[in-house]
């Protein structure tokens, strides 16, 4: 472990510095409580990596699996379509999904790890020696990449995939299924489009991270383009405590924006609080995750630790709940993706039908939008690390221990060419409010359009664009 004398602000400025030049991977809490027990972890360097498009489940997992074993830590991506062919839904129609689409999944391994802890202020490097020598020399010797001030961009209109009409009409189709008995819940969303011709994503990411600072943020440089994210969900983690391979999942289904003022504010949390459609869609979700994760805990172990319980966002409340229990022994990566991916409460439920109706109604792919961004490491290799993340069962882990960290891709954005792609959506169950859900949508997908260069007035009320099925 190598010390260094950094804050959380001079660190991600040096390695966003850095990413002008070598590939940059950041997981960001933000002070809260996010990646890990809320950390800062980053990664530097090309490394030999695993990317792939291939539809064979099987061979993917296994190769996942291969290049985890040789890493002390991984960061990685995975795609929502790749969620569909894992649960047995018919793979797309891709002529060539190499050229210009987004990977099933992109995994970036590495020797060692800078990493930073808010809540003590620490900052330190882990992992094998001679690379961690090498990353603090790396990171003390940038230039750190600064934001002066408000972002000024030029304004441009985003592209919507569905006008608002069309997407109340899907509103309209999934009450009819709903009174049919096809679904009880279905999350429905469209992809938007922001082309600027050219863009510094590192700008878009500070720009973010200072006005809108969300728990499980990422900054990862991909071969072809840049994954920026502010999503506020986690997916699921796992962690050592008292003998047992723990594991936790924290959806959230329930949203109000923050008010203008102190009163408003204080209404909308208590209206969120209060609201009976709100708390059900909550615990619907709630329900299926604890069915899911039954499929890899321990008999009887899987409790809900919390239920609908509020949580602030600069722009945004939310109702989060959470769910835990006790990994069966010798679980791997596979067997959690297999279990739980994609995430429930950007699906539906019954998970299986309702991704077969979002398939119907959506007009593209979804791409790493609802999909997931992650980290997992090897205890043996990462002991600060690990003493950070398992205190309770720190010293001599079993050879192979991993530790993971998933995220829900919500609020995230690739940068590739140009051009910013996000979904924004949300859960339909019948007595949900089209007009409503919909301006839900636009308020999620608020911040990220600001940043971008979006006028307000540009989608209050938008219009569809044509959208290539492509992300």
């Amino acid at each position: 472990m190598i010390p260094l004398e950094l804050t959380s602000e001079k660190l991600i400025g040096r390695l966003l510095g850095l990413s002008k030049t070598e590939p940059v991977a950041v997981l960001d809490s933000c002070e809260r409580r996010g990646w890990g027990p809320g950390l800062m972890i980053a990664g530097i360097g090309n490394p030999a990596g695993f990317i792939s498009y291939d539809s064979n489940t099987c061979g993917v997992l296994s190769s996942l699996e291969e290049i985890e074993r040789e890493s002390p830590a991984l960061f990685f991506t995975i795609s929502y379509d790749f969620g569909r062919i894992l649960q047995g839904i018919d793979e797309p129609c891709i002529a060539d999904r190499k050229a210009g689409s987004e990977p099933y999944i992109f995994a970036a391994p590495y020797d060692a790890v800078v990493v930073h802890q808010y809540v003590t202020g620490k900052t330190f490097i882990d992992g094998e020696p001679r690379a961690a020598r090498t990353l603090k020399d790396a990171i003390l010797g940038a230039e750190p990449f600064e934001l002066s001030g408000k972002s000024v961009l030029e304004a441009v209109a985003p592209e919507f995939e569905m006008s608002r009409e069309d997407y109340l009409s899907k509103i309209g189709e999934i009450h009819e299924l709903i009174l049919s008995g096809e679904t009880y819940q279905t999350n429905l969303t469209q992809k938007i489009r922001v082309d600027r011709g050219s863009m510094d994503p590192r700008k878009i990411f500070r720009a973010l991270r200072r006005d809108h600072p969300a728990a499980f943020s990422a900054f990862i440089e991909r071969p072809s383009d840049h994954v920026v994210s502010i999503s506020p969900e986690r997916f699921f983690r796992t962690w050592f405590e008292n003998g047992k391979h723990r594991i936790e999942a924290s959806p959230i289904k329930g949203t109000r924006p923050r008010g203008s003022d102190a009163a408003e504010d204080g209404r909308l949390r208590n209206e969120l609080a209060s609201s009976s459609k709100d708390r059900a869609e909550n615990i619907m979700i709630t329900d299926l995750l604890r069915n899911d994760l039954g499929r890899v805990c321990e008999f009887g172990s899987v409790k809900v630790d919390s239920l609908c319980e509020v949580k602030e966002l600069p722009s945004l409340f939310h109702l989060v709940s959470t769910i835990s229990g006790d990994l069966r022994a010798d679980t791997n990566v596979s067997d959690l993706l297999k279990a739980l991916f994609p995430c429930g409460s950007i699906t539906g439920c019954p998970k299986i039908r309702t991704m077969e109706i979002i398939d119907e109604l959506e007009p593209s792919e979804r791409g790493l939008s609802m999909g997931s961004i992650g980290f997992s490491f090897d205890r043996n290799a990462m002991p600060e690390l690990d003493r950070i993340w398992n205190p309770e069962a720190f010293g001599n882990p079993s050879k192979g221990q991993r530790c993971y960290d998933l995220n829900v891709a919500i609020r995230t954005m690739v940068i590739r060419n140009g051009t910013a792609e996000f979904n924004v959506g949300g859960g339909i169950v019948i007595d949900s409010d089209p007009a409503r859900e919909y301006q839900e949508s636009l308020d999620k997908a608020a911040a990220i359009l600001k940043a971008l260069g979006s006028k307000s007035g540009d989608y209050g009320n938008p219009t569809s664009r044509p959208a290539e099925q492509s992300t």
